[in-house]
């Protein structure tokens, strides 16, 4: 018999949920003129070690479609010079970004709600890191011959210098308290609640077994069903 579908009911509930995300990774390129005791980085550096660490954010802000994020951290270069006989090491510490992640609404985006005395529940953006690695760190001469206009000396009293690509990536999002529908059966149609096996069928508990080949025993019901070995064999010594 066809059976008429149940509506569900929706009960009203104020949440906060996120109602736009977004997520960019972004590469920056940085440069290290100095070893850290003051030295010009030497011609025949090799990198063999970096790291990127003490990231902080420190404003998050809207900027149009995107969210803005600024902040700073770390970067540390260890290297082999001098015919890779010694080892120095280089640093930038509070190292400023700037990125811009785009944002986009989930289902319908952020609703704003007015309650009384005209007070706005508004919403906020936030963003989190989620990736911060050097994938990258080369030196190079300190001349850039491919500007448009002159060459651009970023260590003007080294000749050569750390090239350092970080790799991150933000996550951004825009959350509030917005009314969602919680989905409720009405009474007529939500099942009774049903009692539990004492005076039903109770299945037994069974496994799978993992023996390709088993032998059953029962303790009390034909407890020696199973073959057992066979008698020992007696030698005979006689001669033919």
């Amino acid at each position: 018999m066809f059976k008429k579908p149940i509506e569900l009911e929706c009960r009203p509930v104020l949440k906060d949920v996120i109602c736009a995300f977004g997520e960019k990774c972004f590469h920056n390129i940085h440069y290290i003129c100095e070893t850290i005791n003051g030295e010009c980085i030497p011609s025949d550096a090799c990198p063999f070690n970096a790291i990127v660490n003490n990231l902080q954010i420190h404003t998050v802000s809207r900027t149009n479609g995107c969210v803005r994020i600024t902040g700073t951290y770390d970067i540390f270069v260890w290297f082999r010079f001098n015919g890779q006989r010694m080892i120095g090491q280089a640093e930038r510490l509070c190292v400023p970004f700037n990125v811009q992640v785009p944002i986009f609404a989930v289902n319908d985006g952020c609703k704003t709600l007015v309650c009384e005395d005209g007070e706005i529940l508004g919403t906020q953006v936030c963003a989190l890191n989620t990736r911060l690695d050097i994938i990258e760190a080369v030196v190079e001469r300190d001349v850039d011959h491919h500007h448009h206009h002159s060459p651009i000396e970023v260590c003007p009293d080294c000749e050569f210098r750390l090239k350092i690509v970080v790799e991150k990536i933000f996550q951004a999002f825009e959350h509030g308290p917005q009314v969602l529908c919680i989905p409720v059966c009405p009474p007529e149609a939500c099942p009774t609640p049903t009692e539990g096996p004492i005076g039903g069928e109770c299945p037994p508990l069974t496994r799978p077994t993992k023996c390709p080949d088993f032998c059953r025993q029962d303790e009390v019901f034909n407890p020696d069903n199973c073959d057992q070995c066979p008698p020992p064999q007696v030698c005979d010594h006689r001669q033919g």
